[in-house]
């Protein structure tokens, strides 16, 4: 078997008029179901809390997919990789959606900076309370909107240019045909990398962990991006497929690239089970009540099945499966996971958003407090799916396909890259 291939004389590799016709059906999912959300956040009837929180739960899922398509643009550069070569420019378009999605996340973070005090306690009056809360004054310095804001404009500009930086020198390469754009892009790959693993954990620790902002774990920016890992490959196997279907990149990518995808996939399954179990179990054994207090409100009343439905649903079905080396390959089944992977993934962010909703409130004679979330008694925490959960996260996605159908315009492959003839060669035995 040859080492290195060359493209296909009858390869389609122009993204032609695909590129539109995504960004066009992402325009409309965008409109629709938006509008239905603002709709019935208007109807809730709770100042519009429950509309802010589906918000954030639905913009950190099209966040994390774009991480995830941003880090294996630069594993593959820092470790010269070769199997990745053939569809890194999809990975590229979905990474350089950035821009828009930060812009999306203006609308949970404009509310915060003006005034909106119900969805982080840390901005709500009571939070200052030194009675209340003396163990998180220490904090507040740290979490105060405005300088909250300015570190998400920071996250922004930094994936953003990152993913712009490699995106733009991929395609200078397709007009010069320069090999030393590749030794450039290697080169650029450490240091970016650790600005992206630095800008993902405190961007983590800042957008979800503090929606509990007493409760502090060291590993949970490194839980979220597995789980952001999985949400990545699984929309990178998917858009690639569906590409496919339309009759471009036939000849370059092959079952050996679809399985190196959900490899991935099963690995940071796994990954985020490590890391879930770590955090838990070091905080569960040590048994410090303001560590404990985020997991007693999981496992415990109407929240300890949803624990149950992540363990089964986000780890142990799909890592049985995905061991196989038939399910990432045969497209029905790989199809099937991938989706019932991100559909888990947007799942594991409602879990780690969702048990913060529900503040209590502590009256002293006539005054009254609110305590903020994990506080009270379980039985009054409730899961409590509802239609403006999937309405905001269907209307998200489609701001994301928007990002995606933009950037897929030119060549779908680096067709001077000189990797290209190995990766098209790919063939896992």
């Amino acid at each position: 078997m040859s080492l290195e291939k060359t493209l296909h004389p009858d390869e389609k590799i122009k993204a032609g008029k695909i590129g539109g016709s995504l960004a066009k059906t992402g325009l409309a999912i965008a409109v629709v179901f938006l509008a239905i959300s603002l709709v019935l956040g208007a109807t809730y009837g709770d100042h519009w809390k429950r509309f802010m929180y589906a918000y954030l739960i639905g913009w950190t899922f099209i966040f994390s997919i774009c991480l995830g398509c941003l880090w294996i643009t630069i594993l593959h550069h820092l470790v010269r990789g070769r199997w990745v070569t053939a569809i890194r420019r999809i990975a590229e378009a979905i990474a350089t959606a950035f821009p828009l999605v930060f812009v999306a996340g203006l609308g949970f973070v404009l509310p915060v900076l003006l005034g909106y005090k119900n969805l982080y306690y840390w901005a709500h009056p009571d939070a200052h309370d030194p009675e209340l809360n003396h163990n998180l004054l220490h904090k507040l310095g740290w979490l105060e909107p405005g300088f909250f804001t300015v570190r998400f404009v920071i996250y922004g500009v930094a994936f953003s240019s990152i993913a712009a930086y490699f995106a733009r020198k991929s395609r200078e390469q397709d007009e010069s045909g320069d090999p030393k754009i590749s030794t450039t892009l290697r080169v650029a790959s450490a240091p970016a990398m650790i600005l992206y693993s630095f800008a993902t954990c405190f961007a983590a620790f800042d957008i979800l962990m503090s929606l509990s902002p007493a409760w502090y774990s060291t590993i949970y920016g490194v839980n979220f991006w597995g789980s952001a890992m999985v949400g990545g490959m699984a929309t990178l196997g998917l858009v690639v497929l569906g590409i496919q279907r339309t009759g471009r990149l036939t000849h370059s990518v092959n079952a050996s690239h679809y399985h190196d995808i959900g490899k991935w996939m099963f690995a940071f399954t796994f990954f985020w089970a490590y890391t879930q179990f770590s955090q838990f179990m070091l905080q569960w054994y040590g048994n410090m009540p303001e560590e404990t207090v985020w997991y007693k409100y999981r496992l415990f009343g109407d929240w300890q099945w949803v624990s149950i439905a992540m363990l089964v649903g986000f780890w142990l079905f799909p890592f049985v499966f995905l061991m196989s080396r038939w399910t990432k390959r045969i497209v029905p089944s790989f199809v099937f996971f991938a989706v019932w992977q991100l559909v888990f993934h947007w799942l594991d962010i409602y879990w780690n958003v969702m048990p913060n909703y529900d503040w209590q409130t502590d009256y002293h004679g006539t005054a009254s407090v609110v305590a903020g979330p994990l506080s009270g008694n379980i039985a009054y925490h409730h899961v409590g799916f509802t239609p403006l959960d999937i309405t905001v996260w269907i209307g998200l996605i489609g701001v994301l396909l928007i990002g995606i159908g933009r950037n897929l315009t030119g060549n779908l492959i680096p067709v001077k890259d000189p990797t290209l003839g190995l990766s098209l060669a790919h063939d896992v035995m």
